[in-house]
């Protein structure tokens, strides 16, 4: 049997006749927390409600039991918010302009995604600099509006206020400002966009011209120099009859050639020389009689007989090859004989003239007994020719030597020269070709600048700010929404999160699971209709309950404590039904309040109040004076007196225990109405004294931690808890009542 929470009415509405069984509710409760017991601080397990994640199942039970007044304190919030946006948001005006910037400048100098992005930023941070700023505010009649009346740095303020946006995707940038007066934000927006066309963009094009400009004058220089070159290297060309330095190599090689058979030449015609000087120089000596047939040769002969012989000449051959790639690699050089190359050279040639030194000392002896040997055996046989003849082939020897000397000579200064020259050619073809390249990569430099002055700015103006007209109505009215969608959902939500905390039993099912508590029978609201009474199915599921205690253990229970956590959740209703469905099974049945503080089972069987359980407890009265009868056949009632002190302090002294135990031997079963578990320790007294108790709850009403503590509470002083039983349930399941003598 559930209470019916009318607190209008404050009296009891009987819903059968006592004869018949059945009682009536108790309907002067509330749903309000108790003022009399406070909550205990602690609920312990349990007590954590966000901690183990959001469960929507109770959010939808909080929104269920609250949705009225979370709708009125989110309608009231949603309310206040709108209005106070509504009229407490500045009215502003919006100016905005527009400009392109290009992605791709021009063919030649286009860049890619990533360097247009950073060329965009770029704008952007050039737009707000303090540069374009103060040039913007030193246009005419900028500095004196209205706007900047009150500002003491309008750069600063320009700065702060002024807004550059590029979307993403587009090639656009909105220039914005904000502010009260519409003409104002205009001409601000439209003098810092001129200021940057003028001094960022125009002077970006000037110094792309100026970079134009430069680079068309080296060009050019590059090109005459190029000419004054290609002139140069023409002429000597032409000097060595050849372009390609190879073929000058191969003529060179030719020169050489031609030079070594003129020295193999002149080396001979010096010994022929030599030959006759010694011949006439002996004829003379001899004639003279100054020189004895067996004399030795004068040594000018000794040193011509050593120049002609073939080891000496070979390795003279060798000193005037190295004299000579000494002067080529001198003059070609630009560190002349402190090139390392010229200092090897040298060194090999003092190393050849030691050797000819060291040769002609050895050779010496030789060759002077040699000639000495022939001269005598030229005078022991037949003359060769008279001295006369002797001289004329000597002059002719002579001339003929000084001619080739002479050819010898020219064609190693054309061999040097032709060396010279060949180097030169070389180089100055390769400072033609760096040249060259240099002035074509500025040529295409110069025509890409072409090409990119040729195209229009990068940057350019597509509209101008205007005055606008209508403000910002629509931007207040998304906001005054946003602003009654957030009161909204703050109010609503906050009722909902408070309900949610408070951690109720919405379902006879979370007992179980949450609490861990055997569910023994649940009881429906009693309806209120008289079409559809729902009295006989409230004592239909009382009888349940009974049936299941009926059940419990080898011997049912005697002495049963039916208690809850807090009060208002039920328990005195369902007590009196459990004690009537006990008569009605034929049971003597005692009903005994021992509820001291708010005794209401007087209410439940309607009775008088008078002398009960203090008296009883005070000794003031017997048992038997106790007890009175109800309307009910079987059933017994020992209802609450006058409370005090002296009584609640009894309930802790042995004669309770006596008075419960007569109770106990005069009938078949006492159903004890305790009070609250959490508020004091008398339930804990009674429920020592009997033989298990059932814990009341009441669905929308109790919460799960405070009925885990009770729970736990009476565990602990070792009473015996057979269970609970959920008041309040939802009575929807189809139901097909066969007759039944008890009246409906």
């Amino acid at each position: 049997m559930s209470e019916t929470h009318d607190t209008s009415t404050g009296t009891a509405t009987p819903t059968a006749t006592p004869s018949a069984g059945m009682l009536s509710t108790i309907t002067d409760t509330s749903l309000s927390l108790p003022t009399q017991y406070a909550p205990p601080v602690a609920y312990g397990p349990g007590s954590d409600q966000l901690g183990g994640g959001l469960d929507f199942v109770r959010v939808w039970h909080a929104v269920r039991r609250r949705w009225l007044p979370a709708t009125a304190l989110g309608l009231t919030l949603a309310a206040t918010a709108a209005v106070g946006a509504w009229f407490f948001l500045p009215r502003g005006y919006e100016a905005v302009a527009w400009l392109r910037v290009r992605a791709n400048p021009g063919t030649f100098t286009g860049a890619g995604m990533g360097d247009y992005d950073q060329y965009r930023q770029t704008q952007l941070q050039l737009i707000k600099s303090p540069f374009v700023l103060t040039s913007a505010l030193r246009r005419p009649g900028i500095s004196e509006l209205a706007t900047f009346a009150e500002e003491p740095d309008p750069v600063d303020w320009l700065g702060r206020n002024l807004q550059a946006v590029a979307p993403s995707a587009a090639e656009v940038v909105q220039v914005k400002l904000r502010g009260s007066n519409p003409r104002d934000v205009t001409q601000i927006v439209n003098a810092v966009t001129q200021a940057y066309l003028t001094d960022v963009v125009t002077k970006e094009r000037s110094e792309r011209l100026a970079r134009r400009d430069m680079l068309e004058k080296k060009y050019k220089e590059n090109m005459a120099e190029v000419r004054t070159r290609m002139e140069q290297f023409n002429n000597l060309a032409k000097q060595l009859g050849s372009r390609d330095s190879a073929e000058a190599s191969t003529q060179r090689s030719l020169l050489l050639d031609h030079l070594g058979t003129l020295r193999a030449e002149l080396n001979q015609m010096q010994r022929d020389v030599t030959a006759i000087d010694t011949e006439l120089a002996l004829i003379d000596a001899q004639a003279r009689g100054d020189v004895p047939g067996e004399a030795a040769l004068p040594d000018d002969s000794v040193d011509s007989l050593l120049m002609r012989h073939p080891q000496i000449a070979e390795l003279s051959g060798r000193l005037a090859e190295v004299e000579e790639l000494i002067t080529v690699q001198t003059g070609r050089s630009a560190r002349g004989a402190n090139d390392p190359a010229v200092r090897r050279l040298q060194a090999q040639r003092q190393d050849l003239l030691r050797r000819i030194e060291s040769r002609a000392e050895t050779l010496r002896p030789q060759l002077a007994a040699e000639a000495a040997a022939e001269a005598a055996g030229r005078r022991g046989g037949a003359a060769t020719g008279s001295p006369v003849m002797l001289r004329l082939r000597r002059e002719m020897f002579a001339k003929r030597l000084e001619e080739k000397s002479k050819e010898f000579d020219e064609v190693a200064k054309e061999v040097m020269a032709m060396g010279n020259a060949n180097a030169d050619l070389e180089a100055r073809r390769n400072e033609i070709a760096q040249i060259q390249q240099v002035t074509n990569q500025m040529g295409l430099q110069l025509n890409a600048s072409e090409v990119d002055i040729a195209m229009p700015n990068r940057v350019e103006l597509l509209e101008e700010a205007r005055v606008p007209g209508d403000g910002d109505e629509i931007f207040r009215t998304m906001l005054t929404g946003l602003a009654a969608l957030g009161g909204f959902g703050a109010g609503a939500g906050l009722v909902i999160l408070l309900e949610y905390l408070r951690d109720r039993i919405s379902a006879a099912e979370q007992v179980s699971e949450r609490v861990g508590l055997r569910v023994i029978g649940t009881v429906p609201r009693v309806s209120r209709s008289r079409k559809r009474p729902n009295t006989a199915h409230v004592a239909e599921c009382v009888d349940g309950v009974r049936a299941v205690i009926s059940q419990t253990g080898r011997e049912a229970p005697k002495v049963i404590v039916v208690t809850s956590a807090m009060e208002h959740e039920g328990k005195t209703t369902f007590a009196a039904q459990l004690a009537a469905s006990l008569a009605r099974a034929g049971s003597r049945t005692l009903l005994l309040d021992g509820d001291l503080r708010h005794p209401n089972v007087h209410l439940a069987l309607e009775l008088d109040l008078r002398s009960g359980m203090p008296e009883l407890l005070r000794g003031e009265i017997t048992n038997d004076e106790a007890v009175q009868p109800t309307g009910i056949e079987g059933l017994f009632a020992v209802t609450g007196g006058a409370c005090d002190y002296a009584s609640i302090t009894a309930l802790s002294r042995p004669e309770t225990a006596k008075v419960i135990k007569q109770f106990r031997e005069s009938f078949d079963h006492v159903v004890i109405d305790a009070g609250p578990v959490l508020a004091f320790a008398d339930v804990l007294l009674l429920g020592q004294l009997s033989d298990a108790a059932i814990v009341v709850t009441m669905r929308d009403v109790s919460r799960v931690p405070l009925v885990t503590k009770a729970v736990q509470r009476l565990r602990s002083v070792g009473i015996k808890v057979l269970g609970t039983v959920v008041n309040g349930v939802t009575d929807d399941s189809p139901r097909h009542l066969y007759a039944s003598p008890v009246p409906g």
